[in-house]
C-alpha cells in the first residue's frame, strides 16, 4: 500500500480474506454491539482498513492468526467508541447542569460525587485486568459475557475479578461503597 492506495493484489488477497472471515468477525461485532447490526457492520469495515493498512505484514500469516489479528483489531476499535461515548455521557450531566436550576440536595449531590471520585480512584489502582473488567461493568454497563468477549477471557474469571474489585471497594470506602449493605460475597445483609 503506497499513497494509501491498495495494489491489485493486496486488493484481490484481501477480499478473499474478507470472504472467509467477515461473516465470523461481524457475529463477534455482534455481540460486543449487543445485537446493533449497523454497529457491528461499521466495526467490521474499521476492522478491515486497518488490515488493509497492515497488509504487508498480515499477508503471511495464516487464516487463524489473521481471524486473530482481526478480532483483537475490530475488539480495540470497540473499546475506543465506547470510551468515547462514555466520556459524553460523563460530559453531558455537567453541560445541562450548566443549563438548570440548582437542585434543593445540593449536600446530597456533593456528598455523592466525591464518592463517586473516591470510587474511581480505587478503580484505577486496581491491577490492569481488574481495573478493565470493572471499567467496562460499572462504567460502560457491559454484562459480564460481553466482558469476557472483549477481554478475551472465560465468564467465570470476569466474575472473579468483578467479585474481587467489588470487595475492594467495600473495604477502602466502607459505607460510602456503591455496595453498602452487601457482603463481599454479593449478598445482601
Amino acid at each position: 500500500m503506497s499513497d494509501g492506495r491498495v495494489s491489485s493484489r493486496d486488493a484481490r488477497e484481501l477480499h478473499a480474506c474478507f470472504q472467509a472471515l467477515a461473516a465470523d468477525l461481524y457475529g463477534y461485532a455482534c455481540v460486543l454491539t449487543r445485537g446493533d447490526g449497523a454497529l457491528a457492520s461499521d466495526l467490521v469495515q474499521a476492522a478491515f482498513e486497518a488490515a488493509a493498512r497492515a497488509w504487508p505484514a498480515l499477508r503471511s500469516r495464516d487464516t487463524e492468526q489473521r481471524r486473530s489479528w482481526l478480532g483483537r483489531t475490530l475488539a480495540s476499535i470497540a473499546i475506543g467508541g465506547f470510551r468515547r461515548e462514555a466520556a459524553f455521557r460523563d460530559r453531558l450531566p455537567r453541560i445541562e447542569g450548566r443549563h438548570r436550576a440548582v437542585g434543593t440536595d445540593a449536600l446530597g449531590h456533593a456528598f455523592s460525587a466525591s464518592t463517586l471520585e473516591r470510587c474511581w480512584r480505587v478503580i484505577q489502582d486496581m491491577p490492569s485486568q481488574q481495573h478493565a473488567v470493572a471499567v467496562l461493568r460499572w462504567q460502560l454497563d457491559m454484562k459480564e459475557a460481553e466482558i469476557a468477549a472483549v477481554l478475551r477471557m472465560t465468564d467465570k474469571t470476569v466474575s472473579t475479578h468483578l467479585h474481587r474489585a467489588r470487595c475492594k471497594l467495600i473495604a477502602q470506602l466502607g459505607p460510602d461503597s456503591p455496595f453498602a449493605g452487601e457482603r463481599p460475597d454479593g449478598d445482601r445483609s
